[in-house]
């Protein structure tokens, strides 16, 4: 992430002439998207659903139900952050992992990764958590997105690296995360990893291709906004790319196990999903505009809802970029690429997520 310099600043003032003709004249006639009901739109019968979970879906402590989400809430899998970088764990890891195995859910475990920070270093952590709280079903799982400086090709090796480690020190295949703008940016579209099951996030109604050389997806993140019961926070919907059957045996180590599920989607669609899936590019040049003194934090709001963002998420957003200018964490040479690029209203958000973490 990089703070705007002077020269960067002749880019984004580049941009703002484009922000100023394109973003507040091309307004998509979307309704306002009602968060709250993505939820029950991600209950879909016959699919077989699930969640991830961090520390933000524990405010104050609050337990999740476990038993809640998979009764009446309808999932099937959970994910639940263990540990990031070289040292620091989750604190409720162990109590949610065991509780979601015993109301009879699949679990897994996933690390996000510090690129900046030693790989085997923090392969070791992992493993070392996970290996010693309750016995997991699924894959452990390496998170990754941010490249904290590296390029592709030291990116590449530095992922190798994790995945062998915590490989060797669990006995189990990792699985790998990631979302398609870092994928195809940050790693330059490696194909190097398509051994290796594959969970994408692209918060969109139908499912996305698979990135890099993989032929499927295993698991897709499609949603960082669903509600269920037992969860008192929002949270990451997924969909296994398989019957229960499958993920039984998908859990019982064939990983090769799933496919052809999310290729013949096929649900009635979501409004909040047709918002981010729209192309970003005139968003991101709105952003740009504000960073580069064009727009004011209220223009940009308004352009969100343009959009199809209701006035809060619409006011947080822009607030958010506003706070990212303020501390220098906007990620501008990312924005330039997505311009660039052809990315969705959802890669953005997932890159605006990250830059302060």
């Amino acid at each position: 992430m990089r703070v705007l310099t002077r020269s960067s600043r002749g880019v984004v003032a580049a941009f703002a002439a484009a922000v100023l003709t394109v973003t507040l004249t091309a307004i998509p006639q979307i309704a306002p998207a009602n968060a709250q009901g993505l939820g029950q739109v991600m209950n879909f019968s016959g699919f077989v659903s699930g969640v991830d979970v961090a520390g933000h879906q524990r405010p104050g402590g609050a337990p999740i139900d476990w038993k809640t989400v998979a009764g009446p809430g309808g999932q099937q899998f959970a994910f639940v952050k263990a540990s990031e970088g070289e040292g620091w764990k989750n604190v409720f890891y162990e109590e949610d992992a065991r509780a979601a195995a015993t109301a009879g859910m699949k679990v897994g475990a996933y690390h996000y990764g510090r690129p900046a920070e030693n790989p085997i270093v923090q392969a070791r952590y992992f493993a070392s958590v996970i290996n010693s709280g309750a016995e997991l079903s699924l894959p452990p799982v390496l998170d990754l997105e941010v490249n904290e400086g590296l390029g592709p090709a030291e990116l590449g090796a530095w992922t190798q690296q994790f995945l062998a480690e915590v490989e060797a020190q669990t006995g189990k295949r990792p699985m790998i995360y990631t979302y398609r703008y870092f994928w195809y940016e940050r790693m330059n579209n490696s194909t190097a990893f398509a051994s290796y099951p594959l969970w994408l996030a692209a918060y969109q109604n139908q499912p996305p291709r698979p990135v890099g050389g993989w032929d499927k997806l295993s698991f897709w993140q499609r949603s960082e906004s669903g509600r269920v019961a037992g969860i008192s926070t929002a949270v990451d919907m997924n969909l296994f790319n398989g019957n229960g059957g499958q993920l039984e045996q998908f859990a019982s180590g064939n990983l090769a196990a799933g496919g052809g599920v999310l290729e013949s989607f096929q649900v009635p669609d979501s409004n909040e999903l047709r918002v981010l899936e729209q192309d970003n590019t005139a968003l991101v040049l709105a952003i740009l505009g504000l960073a580069g003194g064009a727009l004011a934090v209220p223009e940009l709001a308004a352009a969100a809802g343009n959009w199809g963002f209701n006035p809060t998420d619409a006011g947080n957003i822009a607030g958010y970029v506003q706070y990212l200018i303020t501390v220098g964490e906007l990620p501008l040479d990312d924005l330039v690429r997505m311009v660039n690029g052809s990315y969705q209203i959802g890669d953005l958000l997932i890159l605006l997520d990250n830059a302060t973490k």
